[in-house]
């Protein structure tokens, strides 16, 4: 992984290491945005999308993180910079869905 001033920099070749947990939080993602294009309720098309993909980016990392501790143990501890980034992204896109549905709700 390469490293930038910002020091979170990286390429779509970091994340084959972690193969199963980012092949699992995209595909959440995905069906997460259609199910929020389809019941979200928000009156704006690209909110409900957003909302889908992002509030199951988090629970679809656990499966994820699940998935890959099952099959290849040895990844996650190899790659913890990238887990962890991959997390605290899942993490902070999750809550951000959530503070705009309680924002939506009042």
């Amino acid at each position: 992984m390469k490293d930038s001033p910002f020091g979170f920099s990286y390429s779509w070749s970091d994340l084959q290491a972690v193969r199963l947990l980012a092949y699992s939080s995209f595909g959440a993602q995905i069906v997460g945005s259609l199910l929020g294009f389809l019941v979200a309720p928000f009156p704006d098309m690209f909110e409900r999308i957003w909302f889908g993909g992002a509030s199951i980016t988090f629970p679809a990392f656990l499966v994820g993180l699940w998935l890959e501790a099952q099959f290849h143990p040895g990844n996650i501890t190899e790659n913890k910079v990238m887990v962890r980034r991959m997390g605290l992204i899942s993490a902070a896109l999750s809550a951000a869905s959530v503070a705009l549905y309680v924002g939506r709700a009042q």
